[in-house]
C-alpha cells in the first residue's frame, strides 16, 4: 500500500476544491478510473461521475469545506476516517460522516462508502 495518509488528504481536497479543473485532476489522482463513491444520497463510477457529484454537493452546500477529524485507520487495503463540515457562519448547519475505503494496489481509491453520522433534522 502507498501512502494512505496522503490519498486521504487528497480525498478531503477534492471535495473542497472549487476550481473544476483542478478538482478533476484531484479526482483522477485519487480514484481508480473505474472508481466509485457511494452514499445514501449520491451514487458514482469513474471519474467524470464522482466530480459531478461533487460539484452537485459543493452546489447544495455552499460555503462548506470538509475536514478530517478522526484518525487514519487502514489495514490490508482498506481504510476508515471521520470527517466533518459546517457549524460555522458561512456554513451553519454541522454535518459529519465516516468513510470506508478500498484501496487499489497503486494507493487510489477502487470504492468508497460513505455514512452519515450527523446531519441536521429533515424539515417535516
Amino acid at each position: 500500500m502507498s501512502n494512505v495518509n496522503e490519498t486521504v488528504v487528497r480525498y478531503i481536497a477534492c471535495w473542497n476544491e472549487q476550481d473544476a479543473r483542478r478538482r478533476r485532476e484531484l479526482v483522477a489522482a485519487t480514484w481508480t478510473a473505474d472508481g466509485r463513491y457511494v452514499d445514501a444520497h449520491r451514487d458514482g463510477t469513474g471519474h467524470d461521475a464522482i466530480d459531478a457529484l461533487i460539484a452537485t454537493a459543493q452546489a447544495h452546500f455552499p460555503g462548506y469545506r470538509l475536514n478530517l477529524v478522526s484518525g487514519i485507520e487502514a489495514h490490508n487495503d482498506r481504510v476508515r476516517f471521520s470527517w466533518a463540515a459546517g457549524g460555522a457562519p458561512d456554513a451553519p448547519l454541522f454535518i459529519a460522516g465516516t468513510d470506508f475505503v478500498e484501496l487499489a494496489a497503486d494507493g487510489r481509491m477502487r470504492s468508497v462508502t460513505g455514512f452519515t453520522d450527523a446531519a441536521p433534522a429533515a424539515a417535516g
